[in-house]
């Protein structure tokens, strides 16, 4: 279960989260400003918000040439956002969504007008991606009695409840193009400049308005480089060097520290489905290869039908 896990392997991030909060950040005012949105209750938490657009998934929020995009659309691309998703505002996290939705209906005009669409390699890929959203759809129904409120009860009781949360760091950081900018801050940060007004000034990340607070956060939800040097350090101290992480160098900076309790059952339900859901889905892949007709070639297929069996 991702609970306990050391390291998560399901998001995938490139760098450090933060990339993705100031993306989100950054939406407001943005071409999916003043679009319909659900009424205010809506956003009372996560889970009612995507239950609001489920319900009303047909409400369309614009058209793009003969692209519709509905709420549903917009739900889609709300759970498959990285967990830490969930503490950003979510009239903010509606926005950044309904953003996300037209511009990639945007570009699947932009190839169907150039003619993408028709080329081969393309439509494999398409014709891949929809075959992984109907076997996604296929083990998500299949596991549907391990979901259950029952089930997923006595799964949290067994491995989440009165158990502790990963710890979690509060860092500052600031991101540059190159090791000598940021290798310049820090002497200006060892000279007694302001951490803050210094990410606000010359940082290149999404936290940079905020004085480059990113907030607590755990190490798994951080990129393996940020992760490993935020949490060797203590409350108050600040990285000697520059730390390598994706496309920047980052100088970063830990507030504080803390244990959090375990979440509840309501926040815990969504990473729940989807561990129980990866847990098992090689079974039922293994299953349905069993009674599928399926013709194999050469070696890599005999290999294919042996881990089948």
């Amino acid at each position: 279960m991702r609970y306990m896990r050391t390291v998560s392997t399901l998001l995938g991030l490139a760098a450090i989260v933060v990339s993705a909060t100031g993306a989100f950040a950054q939406t407001q005012g943005g071409p999916a400003a003043g679009l319909p949105a659900p009424g205010p209750e809506a956003f009372a938490s996560l889970q009612k918000l995507e239950a609001e657009l489920d319900r009303s998934g047909g409400t369309v929020v614009a058209d793009v040439g003969p692209h519709a995009v509905t709420w549903a659309d917009i739900a889609d691309i709300i759970r498959a956002m990285p967990p830490i998703a969930g503490g950003v505002p979510f009239p903010v996290l509606y926005q950044r969504a309904a953003t996300q939705a037209l511009g990639q209906a945007a570009l699947a005009l932009r190839g169907e007008t150039s003619g993408l669409d028709k080329d081969p390699v393309v439509r494999r890929r398409m014709r891949n991606a929809a075959d992984q959203a109907l076997a996604t759809e296929v083990i998500r129904r299949s596991l549907a009695p391990n979901l259950t409120d029952q089930a997923l009860h006595a799964t949290y009781d067994a491995l989440v409840a009165n158990k502790a949360a990963p710890e979690e760091v509060d860092i500052r950081l600031i991101m540059t193009d190159t090791k000598a900018e940021a290798t310049a801050l820090i002497g200006q940060l060892n000279s007694g400049a302001n951490f803050a007004e210094l990410a606000t000034k010359f940082s290149k990340d999404g936290t940079a308005q905020n004085g480059g607070e990113l907030g607590y956060a755990r190490q798994d939800l951080l990129s393996p480089e940020i992760g490993a040097v935020a949490f060797a350090m203590a409350p108050g101290q600040m990285t000697a060097y520059p730390v390598r992480s994706g496309n920047g160098w980052f100088v970063i900076r830990v507030e504080s520290r803390r244990q959090p309790a375990a979440p509840t059952f309501a926040a815990a339900r969504g990473p729940l489905e989807q561990d129980i859901i990866h847990a098992g889905a090689p079974f039922l892949m293994q299953q349905a290869l069993k009674s599928a007709p399926v013709s194999y070639h050469g070696a890599a297929g005999t290999n294919a039908k042996k881990d089948a069996e």
